[in-house]
């Protein structure tokens, strides 16, 4: 597991937005699908919490922004619910100025994939 690109930030946007949360039912990530889109020059997506489960096989699960950058992961989880991750960021996870968030997984898998977090202006 690693993360790479995004960093954990303490401070606070000019402005952000409300929270949002995002849920995925994945039947094949094995090419990147969108979670959140593109919040628009300026601003970054902030991930606070982030629930991952495997369905029918296992499976490796990872963040990825639209550029298939990976933020976090890969996860490994087992079938049928065997692998139930959960993280929750005591300061979130930033991604790159105005990219979206993707979800990635090992083959044409089925997975569950639940992100919550909100959007924000860059830094001062």
């Amino acid at each position: 597991m690693s993360i790479t690109t995004p960093t954990l930030v303490a401070e606070l946007p000019i402005a952000r937005s409300g929270p949002w949360a995002v849920n995925n039912d994945e039947d094949d990530a094995s090419t990147s699908v969108q979670m959140k889109e593109s919040p628009g020059a300026g601003k970054a997506l902030y991930v606070t919490s982030l629930t991952l489960s495997g369905q029918l096989l296992d499976v490796a699960v990872t963040l990825v922004d639209e550029d298939d950058t990976v933020l976090f992961g890969p996860i490994f989880l087992q079938a049928d619910g065997g692998g139930v991750f959960t993280k929750d960021w005591k300061y979130p996870l930033k991604l790159i100025d105005n990219k979206g968030l993707h979800v990635l997984g090992d083959g044409a898998t089925a997975f569950t994939a639940y992100v919550e977090g909100w959007t924000g202006q860059s830094p001062i």
